[in-house]
């Protein structure tokens, strides 16, 4: 079936995280491996930054916070490479995405904080839509964030595919109607996107 738009995921296609800002931070402040990981993403400030019940900001100063309370306070002004590490852009995958967008709308759909604006512009990405999870107050794999996402694109679900590398987030894409693929990587995705008609040269 021909689609009228395409709406991706962000990390894992168009962005990597290395976790270098992470680590740097960690032996700046004599922290194990992983301690910065803990604190950020696995605290349920976290998932309440992710649906917009904290900024990003906020969320940020939390985990400052927890980390100071517990590993002193001296932490705090280790946290910059952290914070200023903002992952790394898949140049191959921007380059697909800017033959798409010649040809219809893409959108990009994340779980992530209200940073996903000023890190696009940080990487120079451009999306016809901007949808993270912060701004419609629900997450993948929960149906409403795709059916909210393809409504504000005005494209009927069933015309909308949508990639991502998570196979949960696909199946819930697929349970809301849209037709959705697994990500692996640039070759296969410029593959199936011809599939769907898109005139699009190989990944360089």
């Amino acid at each position: 079936m021909r689609i009228d738009g395409l709406l991706v995921d962000m990390n894992g296609l168009f962005r990597h995280w290395d976790n270098t800002g992470a680590r740097e931070s960690e032996a700046l402040a004599g922290l194990p491996p992983g301690t910065i990981a803990h604190y950020a993403y696995d605290h349920p400030t976290y998932r309440a930054a992710r649906v917009g019940l904290l900024t990003d900001q906020q969320w940020a100063d939390d985990v400052a916070d927890r980390l100071a309370a517990d590993h002193g306070p001296t932490v705090r002004a280790e946290l910059g490479p952290w914070r200023e590490d903002r992952g790394r852009p898949d140049t191959v995958m921007i380059g697909l995405l800017n033959q798409i967008r010649r040809h219809m709308p893409v959108g990009v759909l994340s779980n992530c904080t209200d940073a996903l604006t000023a890190d696009l512009d940080h990487h120079g990405i451009r999306f016809d839509h901007v949808f993270p999870s912060a701004l419609l107050r629900v997450d993948k794999p929960a149906l409403p964030a795709y059916r909210l996402a393809a409504r504000r694109m005005g494209i009927p679900t069933g015309r909308l595919a949508y990639f991502d590398d998570e196979p949960t987030f696909v199946l819930g894409a697929r349970e809301a109607g849209l037709q959705a693929h697994r990500f692996t990587d640039a070759t296969a995705f410029a593959n199936h996107l011809r599939a769907l008609g898109l005139p699009l040269d190989e990944p360089a």
